[in-house]
């Protein structure tokens, strides 16, 4: 639950997905890269979190509290060690690694200097003034939209970086994969924060729940996954996407069905985390399914005449 395991297994389970897609290679040492910067990437987000965690009483905070420095070492440690790794075995993939990494460190410190119109305050101070350094989590839009880059750069870009000899799809398909991806990540984005509104609101975390309500951003997580499935749809008809990938339509039904019920009654933890499971499950039984069609002889992918 520290770790956030589940969000980490998706990530992995994504790098894998879309690594065959643009390459035809089941890219696992690439995968576990990948979840070891989510990983570090989470881990420190846990330990910079603890105020808003112990609001809304996310499980493990009080265990996070008493080893922050351990846990601080321990990522450390890890970054270093497998980053070296990366340069003998992956040396395209370092350098993604390391700006995936900075974005972490941005999302999580103070780091970003800050105009003030793009900062909240916390209930009961004043309108923030002047420049100050902020974290990308502390920002409108962008705490979301920085979470979805990691994801992209980490389960799109890590693949292509790693092996560019491989890559057998074009980078239309690529970019339009893309568009349907990040609308669709978005959505978890904004469920988690529901979730954590009540903790977001007293820490003064511009979240879409905390400034435009929870109706608000139902609507919202509605659009995206309407866009989301729209992009796999325009990518079927204008031939830069075939049935294989039509396939994904499958994704943010799923999400709408799952997410609707629970809302309405109030997100919790548990919600959260099978809703991650949800999507490891279909990414698990994409590769899953199309590995035995293709093995049974069977076209790899039909694309519309």
């Amino acid at each position: 639950m520290i770790v956030r395991y589940h969000i980490v297994l998706v990530a992995m389970t994504a790098c894998v997905t879309f690594g065959w897609l643009f390459t035809g290679r089941y890219l696992f040492a690439v995968a576990l890269l990948c979840g070891v910067d989510w990983f570090v990437i989470n881990l420190l987000n846990r330990i910079t979190d603890l105020a808003e965690d112990e609001k809304n009483a996310i499980p493990g905070t009080a265990r996070v509290r008493g080893a922050q420095g351990a846990l601080f070492a321990l990522c450390l440690v890890v970054l270093v060690s497998t980053l070296a790794v990366t340069f003998v075995w992956f040396p395209g993939l370092l350098l993604y690694r390391v700006a995936v990494q900075a974005i972490g460190v941005a999302y999580n410190y103070r780091v970003v200097p800050t105009p003030a119109w793009l900062r909240w305050p916390r209930p009961g101070e004043a309108a923030p003034t002047g420049f100050r350094f902020s974290r990308f989590k502390e920002m409108y839009f962008f705490k979301n939209f920085g979470s979805a880059v990691l994801f992209v750069l980490t389960c799109f870009a890590y693949p292509l970086a790693a092996v560019p000899e491989a890559r057998s799809t074009s980078f239309v398909t690529v970019a339009t994969l893309v568009l349907f991806f990040v609308p669709y990540e978005l959505t978890f984005e904004i469920l988690y924060d529901l979730r954590d509104v009540d903790g977001d609101t007293a820490e003064g975390v511009p979240t879409y729940p905390v400034v435009h309500g929870a109706r608000a951003s139902t609507q919202i997580i509605d659009a995206l996954l309407g866009a989301a499935a729209v992009v796999l749809i325009i990518g079927f008809f204008t031939r830069h996407l075939g049935v294989r990938e039509l396939l994904m339509l499958v994704a943010p039904l799923a999400q709408l069905v799952f997410y609707r019920p629970r809302v309405k009654r109030g997100l919790t933890t548990p919600d959260c985390i099978w809703l991650t499971h949800l999507g490891t499950a279909q990414l698990v039984l994409f590769l899953v399914g199309t590995s035995i069609w293709t093995r049974a002889g069977l076209p790899e992918n039909v694309m519309l005449p």
